[in-house]
């Protein structure tokens, strides 16, 4: 196996699951097929593969994992952006600190939280699903931006701000305790 190209492709994912236009280094529309959740986590799922055969010298190891534990985290490395970030880059940053044994936080534990707690709320918008800033939710710094796709619809963009970063992670316990990572 061509370790090299591996790492190359592995680029190419992380661009990719990013939101990113590998060849120009440019961000996509928001709008764009690589933008749409499932399509993001699938692309980061196979990132971490691709990290996985690279640091095992071409070998994918199976281990077995642990549950997401936020006292094992490495707290020194867990600080907030300065940019707001969309939710997906938030957790990303979580499981960046974690070690690699333990299982990941997931998206929707995040957002299911803080949609229990009354800081998002979920709003059907062309026939789907979506969660937008309440007014607790804006108080701790969830924004949203409006945008509008190619096809002139309009659409919200959820963003988390420096406070809303570390009050996410200064609630990763509670999130785990009320068992929203299952």
């Amino acid at each position: 196996m061509d370790m090299k190209i591996v790492a190359h492709a592995k680029d190419y994912i992380d661009d990719l699951a990013r939101g990113i236009n590998p060849l120009t280094k440019t961000e996509v529309k928001e709008d764009d097929v690589i933008n749409q959740v499932r399509i993001s986590r699938c692309l980061f799922y196979v990132s971490d593969i691709l990290e996985e055969v690279l640091k095992n010298g071409g070998v994918r190891m199976v281990v077995e994992q642990t549950p997401f534990d936020p006292a094992q985290l490495d707290r020194a490395l867990l600080v907030p952006d300065s940019q707001t970030l969309p939710v997906s880059m938030l957790v990303e940053r979580i499981n960046e600190v974690k070690p690699t044994e333990m299982k990941k936080l997931k998206i929707t534990a995040v957002t299911g939280w803080l949609a229990a707690h009354d800081f998002l709320r979920t709003e059907t918008v062309n026939s789907k699903a979506r969660k937008r800033p309440t007014a607790q939710g804006f108080e701790i710094g969830i924004t949203e931006r409006e945008k509008v796709n190619d096809f002139g619809v309009k659409y919200y963009s959820v963003l988390y701000t420096t406070p809303a970063q570390q009050f996410v992670f200064d609630h990763l316990s509670a999130i785990i305790e009320e068992g929203f990572n299952r």
